[in-house]
């Protein structure tokens, strides 16, 4: 500071020197002017560096590489403000300057942010292909040492003779292990401060500090990089944070849904949450009630319609009518949309045609009719076709194609409106599998089965065979399976109050076996106590009674509440 005031004076003094000396040997002002700056010009550049040496030293210490904004640190600020490591050291200090970076990270980091997943994506995919490869021609390397012959390329993946078990006894899974991953990184960022420690006076533990610093987007900013080698330091911080970002995308994609459904495992197991999800049922089971009866006390009556129309200074002066049920039990109902259709199913599915049901909603309108409309359901080019005025609560769909998902959208219409669509996904059958598998619940714990032949080669059907368990997380080789020879099966004597699914499949008289049928996920009810059934036999009572009194004409056998007298 006392620098800069002494360069001040120097400077006011010799411009004030010169101005005294040279004002009479100039005719105008202007040339006065001229000469005055031109002899100024040395102390005035002290004056200017010395201030800006000041600042720099307050901000950044007496460091004599201490950054500057010129192009390089711009750049750099730039790009480590647009990937949110933000270092600090630095910064905008006009109000212009700070209100441009505000707008400028509004609009830059989100792009940013997507232009590092898309290229952390493609990286990702990348390696998963090498990954794929590398573990194929291992796999081939072993079986040539092995002495197995290679399957054709060119045959199909899977046999139409196979059912799933060989399937799945054939597939493997192959995983990437994500600990590559983190070891790539790290390799890479132990390579790069290796390399920036080259041109900085750091140790290496220094360098790798701010390495990964840098690449996991933190940025403490108490480390900073030397003029000379902010280009090379930029470019391994850019390709590091994209391959973090490239990790965490490898790991996300392969573990955090595994975690995401054991945490729904836990806490569905926690009692406390079973209590707590009872409790939202019987709320909203209440909630239902009364939303039913408000309902029902929406709907009203009125002897004259055009009443409805009148201003309501005329309905002042006149008097009043209480609203009543109007003859032939007609009533004016709330003029709004019907409800969604309620327990909308797929009751069965063939090769070529679906069958729905649902129930009908709460509506006043006898002329309701339902609409379905109906797609593929990962095709968003495919046609949306549609059935309208369906006036019952079941209806089979003819045009549809085999081994297929299709979307089907149910809603109910009447002449105020259309109401909210109900969604059912569901797959059709393929055209050698058993269609229109159906389970009949003949009681509590009895179920029936009925199938229909398949499509292509029935007559050559030998017999079928039925898959069931009572487990719904088991695989398919530890399903219990029965031979049948019709096309009806019935389960007797299963448990009370528990799940079960079905499927079935085709064999042929040739050995082969069609893909299985869809699974049906079928609950039994729960046991039922009467009290006719429960208890001893009223002979027991009676012969209790007898031992116990002496009987005569006049004693009741069994004991009653009421009195009995003798005739």
């Amino acid at each position: 500071m006392d620098k800069i005031d002494r360069n001040a004076k120097d400077y006011v003094h010799r411009l004030w020197d010169l101005t005294k000396k040279d004002k009479d040997q100039f005719e105008n002002v202007e040339e006065l002017i001229k000469s005055v700056k031109t002899g100024t010009a040395d102390d005035f550049n002290d004056y200017i560096d010395t201030v800006f040496f000041a600042h720099r030293a307050v901000r950044h210490g007496y460091d004599e590489d201490s950054p500057t904004w010129d192009f390089a640190n711009s750049v750099f600020f730039t790009t480590t403000m647009l990937t949110s490591i933000g270092y600090g050291y630095v910064a905008p200090s006009t109000f212009g300057g700070r209100l441009f970076g505000v707008i400028y990270c509004l609009i830059g980091i989100p792009l940013t942010l997507v232009t590092v997943a898309n290229v952390a994506k493609f990286l990702s995919e990348t390696i998963f292909f090498l990954h794929y490869e590398l573990w194929n021609k291992c796999l081939e390397w072993k079986r040539k040492r092995k002495g197995e012959v290679e399957a054709d390329p060119a045959q199909p993946m899977f046999g139409d003779d196979e059912n799933e078990e060989e399937i799945l006894d054939r597939v493997r899974l192959v995983r990437f292990p994500p600990l590559t991953v983190f070891l790539f990184v790290f390799v890479y960022g132990c390579i790069a401060a290796w390399v920036v420690r080259y041109w900085e006076t750091w140790t290496y533990v220094e360098s790798l500090y701010f390495i990964f610093i840098s690449i996991l987007t933190v940025g403490f900013g108490d480390i900073r990089p030397s003029p000379g080698n902010i280009w090379v330091t930029l470019a391994f911080v850019v390709v590091g944070v994209i391959l973090t970002t490239m990790c965490m995308d490898v790991v996300g994609r392969m573990y955090l849904k595994e975690i995401h459904y054991l945490g729904r495992k836990l806490k569905s197991n926690n009692p406390f949450y079973l209590l707590r999800e009872a409790k939202a049922r019987r709320r909203r089971a209440a909630m239902a009630s009364l939303l039913a009866q408000l309902a029902k006390g929406m709907i009203f009556a009125h002897k004259d319609y055009n009443e409805l129309a009148r201003k309501k200074s005329k309905r002042k002066k006149e008097k009043r009518r209480g609203s009543h049920v109007l003859p032939n039990e007609k009533f004016m109902f709330a003029r709004l949309p019907p409800d969604p259709p309620s327990d909308c199913q797929v009751v069965s599915t063939s090769a070529y045609s679906v069958r729905l049901a649902w129930a009908p909603p709460f509506s006043p309108d006898p002329d309701l009719t339902y609409n379905i409309r109906y797609r593929l359901k990962h095709n968003e080019d495919a046609k949306v076709r549609e059935l309208r005025g369906i006036k019952g609560n079941t209806v089979e769909i003819m045009s549809v194609d085999s081994c297929s998902l299709y979307e089907f959208r149910i809603t109910a219409h009447n002449k105020f409106g259309e109401s909210k669509a109900v969604y059912l996904v569901q797959y059709t059958e393929p055209q050698l599998s058993p269609q229109h598998i159906l389970a009949t619940r003949l009681n509590a714990n009895t179920i029936e089965l009925t199938w229909e032949p398949p499509y292509k080669k029935s007559h050559e059907v030998k017999n079928y065979v039925v898959y069931f368990t009572e487990n719904p997380n088991a695989s398919l080789s530890e399903w219990e399976k029965i031979p049948v020879n019709g096309r009806r099966v019935v389960f007797p004597d299963l448990r009370f109050d528990w799940f079960y699914m079905f499927s079935a499949t085709a064999v042929f008289k040739d050995g082969q076996r069609s893909p299985l049928s869809r699974a049906l996920f079928i609950k039994t009810d729960k046991i039922e106590f009467h009290k006719h059934c429960v208890g001893h036999s009223k002979t027991i009572d009676v012969m209790d009674s007898i031992c116990e009194k002496e009987e005569n004409e006049t004693t009741a056998l069994l004991k009653r509440d009421y009195v009995s007298f003798a005739v």
